[in-house]
């Protein structure tokens, strides 16, 4: 998943669930939605940041300060659980590098049915990445547009 996806999705969620969303909140959240994929820069993608150990004290403290920490927090959470199902995460990084994720295959519309699979490796070591952004820029315009009519 890209970062305009993992910044759009919790954006749209808090948009369309808060009674009156604020700015500051906004960005409070989608920087920590889209904060875990700074661990790229290391050795491997889907690492420290992206790993409960660290994810639990940021959750912890934006819990006890309530307001933009917590947004930032759950921002964070969001990408995880988004990272879930489009690959692993390793929940015990730096302690073990084994990661785990669930991928969910619809096959239809004959003998139509959902298979789910626990997905069970180690996260990629660091490589150039390439993104490709065009349905994810269709989905930060959308979000960018309710959150203008939200904002205004």
């Amino acid at each position: 998943m890209d970062p305009l996806e993992h910044a759009s999705i919790p954006s749209l969620v808090y948009l369309a669930l808060a009674p009156e969303p604020k700015v500051g909140a906004l960005v409070a959240l989608t920087i920590g939605a889209v904060f875990p994929d700074l661990d790229a820069l290391a050795e491997e993608h889907r690492s420290y940041f992206h790993s409960l150990l660290a994810l639990l004290p940021a959750l912890l403290a934006g819990y006890l300060l309530k307001g933009l920490p917590l947004l930032f927090a759950l921002g964070w959470a969001s990408h995880l659980f988004l990272d879930f199902f489009t690959g692993v995460i390793p929940p015990f990084y730096p302690l073990s590098r084994r990661g785990w994720g669930l991928s969910i295959t619809v096959i239809g519309p004959r003998n139509f049915r959902v298979k789910a699979k626990l997905i069970e490796r180690y996260p990629d070591k660091r490589h150039d990445y390439r993104l490709e952004i065009g349905g994810s820029f269709a989905l930060a315009l959308l979000a960018l547009l309710v959150a203008i009519i939200r904002l205004h």
